[in-house]
């Protein structure tokens, strides 16, 4: 017996990077999986990937509140969610713009709970159900030239504690799962040359995608009354 077998996931952000394999490694444990993101194409790779039996996908911009409304009546029955989607922008804090600003929040808190508020109303009908943020180090330290992004984290795990606080005695867990440096495409919309350079000259290997997805999976495989409450993941080397 897998140890997610016959459990429904709805994992956001999935199209790449963590998200992505996220959903595989929990498809992989018998989880069924609602994948969502905004690149179709690479959803259906990933479907291809873990099998249509497995995993279900249903793409979108959750910043769409139409679309966010639609993912969550999809989602109405899943045992367990995985609050991944995000955007980064890293830049010295005097250079960073207004877009840049408005995109992060807009994405990684406004959006987030948009979807995480629509899903726990389901799972509080039912009375049962598991929500899991991925964050970031970040939420609790603030480091060069990620200022926004941490600020972004702080309200992302401000909200998974409030969720656990008054949604715990209506049968929901909660999970914050807050990584460091994962080694991802996310960085890829930071072009900053002291960005660049400030990633060229790390001592230390990052973490990888794999790396994250198993710390989900392992808070997602604990049963009640046990819950995870907080796992941090460091690349060894960078503490």
């Amino acid at each position: 017996m897998l140890p997610l077998n016959g459990r429904r996931v709805l994992v956001t952000g999935a199209s790449a990077g963590i998200g992505r394999a996220t959903a595989l490694t929990l498809a992989h444990a018998g989880a069924e999986v609602l994948a969502t993101g905004r690149r179709e194409d690479a959803l259906r790779d990933l479907q291809a990937e873990a099998g249509a039996q497995r995993v279900q996908i249903l793409a979108g911009d959750l910043n769409d509140a139409g679309f966010a409304a639609t993912l969550a009546e999809a989602a109405a029955h899943v045992d367990a969610f995985v609050n991944n989607a995000g955007v980064l922008r890293y830049a010295p804090v005097l250079e960073l713009t207004d877009e840049d600003t408005a995109w992060m929040f807009q994405t990684n808190v406004l959006a987030a709970f948009r979807i995480s508020q629509a899903v726990a109303r389901h799972m509080v009908a039912r009375g049962q159900g598991h929500m899991v943020f991925v964050t970031s180090i970040g939420a609790r330290e603030v480091f060069r030239m990620a200022s926004v992004y941490a600020a972004t984290k702080h309200a992302l795990s401000a909200m998974a504690r409030a969720m656990r606080l008054e949604l715990q005695g209506q049968g929901l867990r909660v999970t914050e799962v807050a990584p460091g440096m994962v080694d991802t495409d996310i960085r890829a919309s930071s072009t900053h040359p002291e960005v660049l350079a400030s990633l060229a000259a790390r001592r230390f290997a990052p973490l990888t995608a794999q790396d994250v997805a198993q710390a989900v999976r392992y808070a997602l495989i604990t049963e009640a009354p046990c819950c995870p409450d907080l796992i941090e993941l460091r690349p060894q080397g960078a503490a």
